[in-house]
């Protein structure tokens, strides 16, 4: 969608990427670095510093401490991490339960490390997220469990108590979890962040698993890090060790550096609400028209339901709204097949382009309207 985007001339609220700049403190910290010589590997898990800000930061969200030594690896975004732990314990023949629809990484990595996916649906009939058809799915032999809050794409936020109820059902077994947290503080309307470090039952069971890039309007720079158990975080390593390595030293040196300031403090800490005014935006201005939504809880990604606008495919009129209307939008049945038209679109962008974005919206349901 992002190709066609760019075919067309399109705005691209496609691609999960923000088209705000980054932290003004944080260029200037990957300018000092690189002046300062820092273009040799960083070491393969990651920069002492960096991943003592990280278990430092979540011991002060979730109020649990891992060892940067041993508990914390830093890697080319969440996604390699999840990757390498994925190839870490998963072997011909395992099972991973997975809640659909799905961020597209998983499936394929799972896949081709031999596994197979039980695919389960993230929310029941309410809208809710649903436990019970997880716990249902979550026998002895089932190898591993991924969560994902915030979600994508759905934007929804693992509700308090799911992931102790998740816990107490897999007490006894030895099936692992991995809980993709990338976009970790940003839950709208005052919603509580949910974490598997928060969770004692699953924390000794399971992975974590955040993104500077999200946080910090940086997705270039692809840096990431996974904090678990020792045990677990020697097995990812062992695959990180010849897959990725080492990453992007001066970026890494540059987040060391502007993460404990003042500055970085407030960017993080402004975030949750700065992208639920991008979200309310949006949602506002799409009022009075035939698209209807659920505002999304968190992360920066709104789902629209489009049923009551066109049958049929919505892929064919993610495209053909691209090329008709100026807007690129990736429809959910890229993640699973939706029981009607979906689309997911990306508001962690300045304010011109969402009301732009408004604008071509608004045009394509006048149109079918009529």
């Amino acid at each position: 969608m992002s190709a066609l985007a760019a075919e067309h001339g399109a705005l691209n609220l496609a691609q999960g990427f923000p088209n705000l700049p980054p932290p003004e403190g944080l260029v200037e910290a990957a300018v000092r670095a690189l002046r300062a010589g820092v273009h040799q590997y960083a070491p393969m898990a990651g920069r002492p510093d960096l991943r003592e800000w990280v278990c430092k930061h979540h011991s002060e969200r979730h109020g649990y401490a891992y060892s940067p030594e041993h508990e914390c690896t830093i890697g080319a975004g969440a996604s390699s991490l999840l990757f390498a732990a994925i190839q870490a314990f998963i072997h011909p023949g395992d099972t991973v339960v997975v809640q659909a629809p799905a961020y597209d990484l998983y499936g394929p990595a799972v896949k081709l490390a031999g596994g197979q996916v039980a695919e389960v649906p993230l929310l029941d009939s309410d809208g809710q997220w649903d436990l019970s058809s997880l716990l249902q799915a979550c026998t002895p032999q089932v190898k591993m469990v991924v969560l994902n809050t915030p979600h994508n794409p759905t934007g929804t936020v693992c509700p308090p108590g799911f992931m102790d109820a998740l816990a107490a059902h897999l007490s006894g077994t030895d099936t692992l979890v991995l809980s993709d947290e990338v976009y970790g503080p940003i839950v709208h309307d005052a919603r509580p962040e949910v974490s598997l470090a928060g969770c004692p039952g699953l924390r000794e069971r399971g992975l974590a698993f955040g993104s500077f890039g999200k946080l910090l309007q940086a997705t270039g720079w692809k840096i990431g890090w996974a904090v678990g158990p020792a045990a677990l975080t020697a097995e990812l390593r062992k695959v990180h060790q010849y897959d990725v390595f080492s990453t992007g030293a001066p970026l890494q040196a540059a987040l060391a550096d502007f993460l404990p300031t003042p500055e970085g403090q407030e960017h993080l800490s402004g975030l949750a609400g700065m992208y639920q005014s991008k979200r309310d935006r949006l949602l506002a201005g799409l009022q009075g028209t035939a698209w209807r939504h659920v505002p999304a809880e968190g992360g920066f990604f709104q789902v629209l339901d489009a049923s009551g606008i066109i049958d049929g495919d919505d892929g064919h009129w993610a495209r053909q709204w691209t090329r008709t209307h100026g807007i690129a939008t990736i429809p959910l049945s890229a993640f699973y097949a939706p029981p009607s038209p979906m689309l997911r679109l990306c508001f962690a962008k300045d304010d011109a382009t969402i009301d732009a974005a408004v604008d071509r919206l608004r045009h394509i349901a006048a149109d079918h309207a009529h």
